[in-house]
């Protein structure tokens, strides 16, 4: 029994083994409404971004921003003009190796843009970039 028990405790530390590295996430917010500013609303990330999020002009980009909080990134937030709301969720999430069954370590991104509220707004998420070691970058537009 205890030698069962020792290798099932060897078993579950080996999943965890491997080298993951930090997955960073830069993206863009793009304001396709041609009447007013967008500004970010609720704000939930795992770490700092970098610049801080700020206003974006009508048929403007905003300046590139990244996050990084290691294997596991994660942002969410929302842009609206007061009238048009979309809400932002990224992530880049870290599947370590499983020598057990011979599997390599991996990232998986996920980014979704969705509406908000009751006006009709068009919220996208466009992955636009897949760099290496969890380096995602992302294109996002609210129109």
């Amino acid at each position: 029994m205890k030698n069962i028990k020792l290798l099932a405790a060897l078993s579950v530390a080996a999943l965890g083994m491997g080298s993951a590295q930090a997955a960073t996430i830069t993206f863009t917010i793009q304001n396709q409404i041609t009447t007013g500013s967008i500004s970010p609303l609720r704000l939930n990330t795992c770490g700092a971004i970098i610049p801080s999020l700020g206003s974006v002009p009508p048929n403007s980009i905003s300046v590139a921003h990244q996050t990084n909080c290691g294997n596991n990134t994660a942002v969410a937030f929302d842009y609206s003009d007061g009238i048009k709301t979309c809400s932002f969720n990224l992530s880049s999430l870290y599947t370590p190796p499983n020598p057990i069954l011979g599997t390599s370590g991996y990232w998986t991104p996920k980014g979704t843009g969705t509406q908000r509220g009751t006006t009709s707004a068009t919220c996208k998420a466009t992955l636009t970039s897949i760099g290496t070691n969890g380096n995602y970058s992302w294109a996002l537009s609210i129109q």
